[in-house]
Order: C-alpha cells, then structure tokens, then sequence
C-alpha cells in the first residue's frame, strides 16, 4: 500500500465527515460573520479588501472557466455512444424546452415579485428596444464571456475530427465534477465571508455609489409590500434571507408543474411516496452541499429505488446528463438575483431587458459545471444586458456574487437535481413508446400479410 492511501482515505473520511454536517456548521460560520464584522472593523475591512479583488479578477476566471467547462461538455454530447441516440437527441431537445420555458418563467416572476415595468418609462418603448437590441448586439461581438463560447464551439468542432482527442477531452467534466467536492470545505469560510460582507454593505454602498446615486434614495426599499432599511446591517441580512426564501419559493413552483406533469405520465405515482421515499432523502445532501455533480451517484440510486418502472438507459442519461443540462433552479435564481440586487442599487431594469438577456443566459448555462457558486458565471454578461453603468458595475458584481453564495446556492441546486426524477419519469413515457413502436408495427405487417 502506498503512503498516500492513509492521507486518501483520511481526507475522504473527512469529507463525508464534513458533508454530513455542512448545513449547520455553514449557518454558524454565517452567523460568525455577521457578528465578528460588527464587532471588529480590521475584519470587516478585511472582507471587504478580499472581495474587491475577486471582483477585480473576475474578468479573467469567468472567461476561462466557461471554455474549460462547455469544451468537454459540448464533446461530451455529441460523441456520445448511446445505443438509443435517438433517445439521446430528443432528452436534450427536451432539456432545451424546459431551460427556454424556465427562462420566461424566472423573468414574469422577477417582474412580479420586483414591481418591474414593461420597458424603460423615460426613453420610450421603441428607444427602450433599440438600447436593449444593441446592448445584447454588443455582448455578442464584444464580450470577453460569448468569445469563451465560440472558441469552445470550434474547439469542438475541430476535435471532433480526432476520436481519441475527444474522447480525452471529454472526460474534463468528469474531473471538473470530482474537484467540486474538494470545494466543500471552503464552504463554511465563504458563509463566514458572506455574513461579514453582507453586515458591512450599507456601508461599502454608502462609499461606492455616493458619487453616482444619492444615498438617500437606498436607505429603504420595499419588496412584496415589506419596506427594509439598508442603511443597517439587519436591513442587509433580512434581504439576504428573502431572497434566499424567494429562490426556494419560485423553483418550488417549478416543481409542482413538473409533479403535475409527472403524476399524468405514471399512473401509480404517489406524492406522499415522493416526498417519504426520495424527495426528503436526497434534498438535505444537496441542500448541505451546493452541488448536483457530488449528488449524482446518489441521485442515480434513489431514483432507481422511488421509480422501479423508469428504464435503466432513461434514468442513467436524464439524471447523468442532468447536472449540467436540467439546471433550471439555478437560471431562476439568474433573474430573480438580477432583481433584487438592483432593487438594492435603485437600478431602474425592466421586462424588456430580461426577455431580451434570455439567449445570453440560455447559452451560457451550457458552460455551468454543477458545483457550488455557479451563479458568479452570470454576473458580469447580466450587468451588461441591464445597461449597467461602469461606475456602478463593480457594486452590482460584488452584490451579485456576494449574495448568490450560500443559502440561495443551497435552494437552486437542491431544485436542479430533484427536478431530474420528475424528468425521467416523464422521458421514460417517450422511451417506452418508442421501444414499443417497432414491436407493434412489426404486429401489424404480420396480422396484414396474413
């Protein structure tokens, strides 16, 4: 045995050790945050020195995450091996289908809940469209984050002439997936950052916009009918919370259409089996964890378990395929943190604006790899789609990236992976039809012919 096997098998013990109590040790490394930043001012400027750098080389990270994560995704699924590629094809259509529906479901709710207008009242509708058009032009033909995109489309398609090239390359996201569990023990720390950051706010926006917005228009804002005073750090926390609570509340509502959808496809699917069985079995993990990738063997498992009638190849594909295809918690939160952090800011956005940032995010959720704090790949193109002035940018993203991390993180994930039981229960009806067909046709021609 070799003289790393002990350390291996430490640091796993460890790990599991870790994930088997993350959700309360992150809640009391928030806590920690919120009331060490309060009493000690060298600490809070610390958090706040630590997340400006980040801001700071988030230009550089996000690019290069986006091409190392869609290249072996994309080569991923289009040399896949499948012995029902027909099958294949029609899931990720599907997935497709479901990502564009979540895209307009997550911009009616954020114009909901924000108290959005259609467009921009002071430039007029058609000024407003011409704006947001050229906006969304400029992203496409500028933009750092959708060069990263093409270079990774004709990195696949250049590979894809090299067999055992991609078949290397295409186990990236294997690894990407395996390094995201290495990322759990950071987790207590960035709560630990996020409670400081989150009780200093009111005043890093106090210094940041005080030369751009009056600060008195941010003292108070109202959300679903509730004021909250920003100017404390209480204020900044209970905003904190909401929209973590508005996160679980809207991918909850995207569940229970799929549960409809699910309860029609399979005649003996029991609800209260559903949420005994497999729902309150998985959810806690991903919950604790933050991360599809790391809950996927156990997925597998228990869908297997709750759904005996689903087909093997149905099940391994939707939920293997569905941590990095079926993510439409996490698109949710997208808009919905768009929302809220201009509301913080007093950025005046619109419906327009969402809708037409809806291909940006689309995209670019196919270059997602499943682990926790995702969401900071979203930061920038949105401020951009937003018309967000560069003075003003720098507050958005550290807003953006400060507040999606933590208990937003854990309601969208947890949303993402128990959306993939539901989904194969209803693709399993297809595959069965499909299996069935050539069977019945054959039939057919038989009863005819004779």
């Amino acid at each position: 045995m070799s003289e790393a096997a002990p350390v291996n098998a430490f640091l796993e013990r460890a790990i599991t050790l870790l994930e088997k109590h993350l959700s309360w040790l992150s809640l009391l490394c928030f806590c920690i945050g919120i009331f060490w930043a309060d009493q000690s001012s060298q600490f809070a400027v610390l958090i706040s020195d630590l997340m400006e750098h980040f801001v700071d080389g988030y230009s550089y990270i996000a690019p290069l995450a986006i091409y190392l994560i869609l290249t072996p995704t994309l080569l991923k699924l289009f040399s896949s091996k499948s012995k029902n590629k027909g099958f294949a094809i029609y899931t990720i259509l599907w997935f497709a289908k479901a990502r564009l529906l979540a895209c307009l479901y997550a911009v009616v709710a954020t114009v909901v809940i924000f108290d959005l207008p259609l467009y921009s009242g002071v430039d007029g509708f058609w000024t407003a469209v011409q704006t947001s058009m050229m906006s969304l032009l400029w992203m496409l033909t500028h933009s750092v984050y959708f060069y990263a995109v093409y270079i990774s489309i004709a990195t696949v398609l250049i590979v894809l002439r090299v067999p055992r090239i991609a078949n290397t390359l295409a186990k990236g996201v294997d690894v990407v997936e395996y390094f995201g569990r290495w990322l759990i023990p950071i987790i207590p720390f960035m709560m630990l950052a996020v409670g400081a950051y989150v009780t200093i706010l009111p005043s890093v926006l106090t210094e940041a916009l005080s030369a751009d917005v009056p600060i008195a228009e941010l003292e108070q804002i109202s959300l679903l009918g509730i004021n909250f005073d920003i100017s404390d750090s209480l204020g900044m926390i209970l905003i904190y919370i909401l929209g973590a609570l508005l996160t679980g509340l809207v991918c909850g509502l995207w569940h229970a259409g799929l549960l409809i959808m699910a309860r029609r496809k399979m005649a003996s699917f029991s609800l209260r089996t559903y949420f005994s069985e497999y729902w309150i079995k998985v959810y806690p993990l991903l919950w604790a964890t933050s991360s599809e990738a790391l809950a996927t063997p156990l997925n597998l498992y228990m869908v297997k378990k709750f759904c005996t009638t689903v087909h093997d190849e149905v099940r391994q594909f939707v939920v293997g395929t569905g941590s990095f295809l079926n993510i439409n918690g996490t698109i949710i939160n997208v808009f919905l943190m768009t929302g809220l952090v201009s509301a913080i800011l007093g950025i005046e956005i619109s419906m327009l604006q969402l809708l037409l940032s809806i291909p940006i995010v689309f995209l670019i959720a196919y270059g997602i790899p499943g682990i926790p704090g995702e969401l900071l790949i979203f930061g920038a193109p949105m401020a951009l789609c937003m018309n967000i002035s560069p003075e003003v940018t720098p507050v958005f993203l550290a807003l953006y990236l400060g507040l999606q991390i933590g208990l937003p993180d854990s309601f969208r994930t947890a949303a993402n992976s128990t959306d993939e039981c539901l989904c194969a229960i209803i693709l399993n009806d297809h595959y069965h039809m499909a299996q069935t067909a050539p069977a019945t046709l054959a039939t057919t021609k038989e009863i005819t012919s004779s």
